[in-house]
């Protein structure tokens, strides 16, 4: 009877230093386990940063290659790039407060009204351009990227005959510019880069394809907005529209929705469109434009540096 006792005791005994061995086992491998776990981890997060910024000095160095009067520095130090300021007669500024879109940025009376078309080159891209001639008024033409010949020599035309060229996207595609900001980022760099082997010019303006209160996007506007304004590149909304984005639309009802439109404003930025099925808006720019020169203290005038932006949503 004793005896079972005492196997009894030595068998609990036996099993309390065997539950107290796993636990420090386990607690071992707990303690070991975890900083290897971490670590890798961070391997993994520190191998991808590395690769990310070697893909950003793969960049660099094409532009660097490509571009010798753009050329970009690299703080060794802090391994951020950086572009030096370039200021020329072509180089907008982003104004640093929020004005209404009524207000004029010189301090006069006189009416600005700016021209801009959307979407272009078109086969009326030539068209528009002679009618502008023609009445002597330069306008702003955000365009899109076509590879095609017979509008490689519509982009110098338009910048040689001293209307200003801004960015609508390379591909005009919602769906692909709009799907992230790196998607945004590279179709955009396309695009400059397209306009610059093009005609000679590094344009820092932008427009948004549906403009910056579109609705469709998946990422956040104002990442996109934030981006720009760190790249140094302002975007324009407009005012005033021709209402050529609707099909149907009569000249008469084109050339009374921009003139109505512009009477409303000291600063009026109108959207026009240059495409393929918009030739009521060539057809009706005629009339446009002599309406406005009769308008007292009115110019038709194109974007500049010294071109306050109209933006749906503010620079914050």
């Amino acid at each position: 009877m004793q005896a079972n006792e005492g196997e009894q005791t030595d068998k609990k005994h036996t099993d309390r230093v065997n539950r107290l061995r796993k636990l420090i086992i386990a607690l071992l491998v707990f303690v070991v386990a975890v900083p290897i776990c971490v670590s890798i981890i961070l391997a993994i997060a520190y191998d991808r940063m590395r690769s990310d910024l070697d893909n950003a000095l793969s960049d660099l160095e094409w532009y660097h290659n490509h571009y010798q009067e753009r050329i970009l520095t690299v703080d060794e130090d802090t391994t951020m790039v950086t572009e030096p300021e370039i200021v020329t007669e072509d180089t907008p500024q982003v104004s640093d407060r929020e004005p209404g879109p009524e207000e004029t940025f010189v301090d006069d009376d006189i009416r600005r009204v700016y021209l801009t078309f959307d979407d272009g080159p078109s086969i009326y891209t030539n068209e528009i351009l002679d009618i502008l001639a023609q009445y002597n008024v330069k306008a702003t033409f955000f365009v899109v990227g076509k590879e095609e010949s017979e509008y490689r020599e519509v982009y110098d035309r338009i910048v040689d005959e001293g209307h200003t060229i801004g960015m609508h996207s390379y591909s005009h595609k919602y769906g692909e510019i709009y799907s992230s900001l790196d998607d945004f980022q590279v179709d955009m760099h396309k695009l400059q880069t397209f306009i610059y082997e093009n005609t000679g010019v590094w344009t820092n303006l932008y427009r948004f394809p549906g403009g910056s209160s579109n609705t469709v996007s998946d990422v956040d506007m104002a990442v996109l907005i934030d981006y720009l304004n760190k790249s140094g590149i302002t975007y324009y909304d407009w005012n005033v529209s021709c209402g050529d984005a609707d099909t149907g639309k009569t000249v008469d009802e084109i050339v009374t929705n921009v003139v109505s439109g512009v009477s409303k404003y000291s600063n009026s930025v109108v959207l026009m469109h240059d495409a393929q099925d918009k030739h009521t808006t060539v057809e009706a720019l005629p009339q446009i434009i002599e309406q406005i020169q009769q308008m007292d203290a009115t110019v038709i005038v194109p974007i500049t540096e010294d071109t306050l932006p109209v933006q749906h949503i503010k620079n914050k």
